[in-house]
């Protein structure tokens, strides 16, 4: 933010963002180039100069908001000065994608959008931590009272200095600079950066037939797990040298299977903020709109899964940015949809940033199959490929995208459909098919409502021996707005248990030889599930069976015998096709003290 930002007078032209023809081809079909990210980067810097200016406009509400730190004002000072003086330097705090958090989270506050406990002047102050951080890059000497919450003084891109004997409670200390020694004081003690007390950010680089990929592990940022303050949380070294190691061959998978996109990935991640691993095959990742190259991941399995991780926040980021330049998303009060990849119902927007995503995560296993020949990267490549159709094929009619959105689709479309002609094995495929079939099928049985009323002419009928009432007015034709059961987990167990099975065989020889713990090895997983999957499909269903007439309400293996059955030769059975119908159904029975004939009642509803 410059000094003639500052005093821009009305008539000044502001400056514009033009993307590139080629660059916005390549972003609207789900294959951004560095080149495009570098302009979305650009872009990104002036939305980040809209939101400081708009923190600077509301403090101005609140005079008496920096409590015992130093008059807002001082700090802008500071920040402007540091700018002026080094404008690249200054320039990478005002980026630094927890810049664009703090933004938006002390904007929420002063707005009344969001509470928290503690006084705000503590997330006023990071104001102040960022001045710091600028006037220490521009090599400025200073001195500015700053916050201190959890005993630390974290200076935002750089690192965090632990103060012995602040106690728990938010305090204040001393950042100064005398060239060119800087110091924290605060609590009866001083720690000097680059002495005892301070932690820098960790550093990855990693280098491949000269391109080259660096972020930092920010651990300690207060806004780093994009919502409120979070206390630091310092990584072992033996983790650090985990992600560092693991990016080097991530890298090297990257540039070797496809430069292009390897090159895009480093222009796009500037910060990792490490989280502890996830369940296997199920890493957690993340990123914001307001954290432009910020990435959350879990510590990952392998350099493959850190790859896969990189090119899926990497696409995250890129629609994100490009969402801030061209409107996408019209009505944003729709009904919410299936996403093949979430547990839960989401909203338009969400559904694009995951089809985005997927894109390039199918992608990538499109081409690492032919690199490794991996039965896994074979599976990954088929079962996206599937899901990507499906969704886009209900895009292609949604009502609420604008042109741009409509735009966005169809060369989605255009990339997921020029991947037609790929040959898979039939193993994958089935494994792939199944396994859409089954999320798909799940998600139906946990979201979707029936009408009570149909529910009871179907159950009139059943009672009475009759058979099955044809559909009448809309019934089983078209499907209602979900109703979100926020405690459903685990759609995906059947998929990641065929993971175990084509990556690690004999890991499933084991779970195997436990059946009955299989939950506990694969959450989300039952033990028919095994025979389903290994090719036995008689007696999945007739584990299907057994654990139906322990919980008939249990939408999984309802689920599960309409897959064992469609194995069988029945494809266009009631539990594959409608499983919210089959379970509606057989509630209705128990709660009327009958019994629940799964195969007979399947049989009766039939292709409903």
């Amino acid at each position: 933010m410059t000094a003639n930002q500052r005093t821009r007078t009305p008539e000044a032209p502001l400056p514009t963002h033009l993307l590139p023809q080629p660059d916005y081809a390549s972003l609207v079909h789900g294959t951004g180039t560095a080149a495009a990210m570098r302009h979305l980067a650009a872009s990104e810097r002036s939305w980040r100069l809209v939101a400081l200016c708009s923190v600077r406009d509301a403090l101005a509400g609140h005079p008496a908001g920096a409590g015992p730190l130093p008059p807002v004002a001082q700090a802008w000072d500071l920040l402007f000065a540091a700018e002026q003086a080094a404008p690249d330097e200054a320039g990478t705090v005002l980026t630094y994608p927890q810049t664009g958090i703090w933004a938006a989270h002390l904007l929420r506050r002063l707005r009344g959008v969001v509470t928290d406990p503690a006084p705000l002047w503590t997330d006023i102050g990071y104001l102040h931590l960022l001045a710091a951080a600028a006037a220490i890059r521009a090599g400025l000497d200073f001195a500015i009272t700053v916050p201190v919450r959890a005993g630390a003084v974290v200076l935002p891109g750089l690192g965090h200095a632990a103060l012995a004997g602040t106690g728990p409670d938010p305090g204040t200390a001393v950042v100064r600079r005398a060239a060119p020694v800087v110091e924290v004081t605060g609590g009866g003690h001083t720690v000097r950066v680059g002495g005892p007390g301070w932690r820098p950010l960790p550093e990855c680089e990693a280098r491949t037939a000269g391109a080259r990929i660096a972020f930092r592990l920010d651990d300690c940022d207060p806004y780093r797990d994009l919502r409120g303050w979070s206390a630091p949380t310092p990584l072992p070294e033996a983790d650090v040298d985990r992600w560092r190691a693991l990016l080097g061959d991530a890298w090297r998978i990257l540039v070797e299977q496809d430069r292009d996109r390897a090159e895009a990935v480093a222009a796009a991640t500037a910060m990792v903020v490490p989280l502890p691993a996830a369940e296997p095959y199920r890493p957690l990742s993340a990123t914001c709109d307001e954290a432009f190259a910020a990435v959350l991941a879990s510590m990952p399995d392998d350099a493959e899964q850190l790859a896969v991780t990189l090119i899926h926040e990497t696409q995250h980021v890129a629609l994100g940015a490009l969402l801030h330049l061209v409107p996408m998303v019209g009505r944003t009060t729709g009904p919410r949809r299936y996403a093949p990849w979430r547990d839960d119902p989401r909203p338009l927007s969400g559904l694009l940033q995951g089809v985005y995503a997927f894109i390039g995560i199918t992608g990538f296993w499109r081409r690492r199959r032919h690199t490794t020949g991996d039965p896994l990267a074979e599976f990954e490549f088929a079962l996206w490929r599937i899901q990507l159709r499906r969704v886009l094929a209900a895009l292609a009619a949604e009502p609420d995208l604008t042109g741009h959105g409509r735009e966005l689709v169809a060369g989605l479309a255009g990339t997921v459909g020029a991947w037609a002609g790929d040959r898979v094995g039939a193993r994958a495929e089935s494994l792939a098919v199944l396994s859409a079939d089954d999320h798909y099928g799940q998600w139906r049985a946990f979201h979707l409502p029936v009408d009570p009323h149909l529910v009871e002419r179907l159950h009139t009928a059943w009672r009475a021996g009759a058979a099955r009432p044809e559909p009448a007015g809309t019934d089983g034709l078209d499907d209602p707005a979900p109703v979100t059961d926020t405690a459903v987990r685990w759609l995906d167990g059947r998929a990641v248990l065929a993971r175990v099975l084509l990556a690690e065989p004999d890991r499933f020889a084991r779970i195997a030889a436990a059946a009955g713990s299989v939950g506990a090895a694969v959450p989300g997983a039952l033990a028919p599930d095994l025979d389903l999957l290994t090719g036995n499909p008689e007696r999945a269903r007739d584990g299907y069976l057994a654990a139906l007439a322990t919980d008939p309400d249990a939408p999984r293996p309802w689920l599960g015998l309409g897959l064992a059955l469609a194995a069988l030769g029945v494809p266009d059975n009631a539990a594959r096709r409608r499983p919210e119908l089959v379970r509606a159904m057989a509630r209705a029975l128990t709660r009327a003290g009958e019994d629940v004939p799964a195969l007979r009642l399947i049989d009766w509803l039939g292709a409903y």
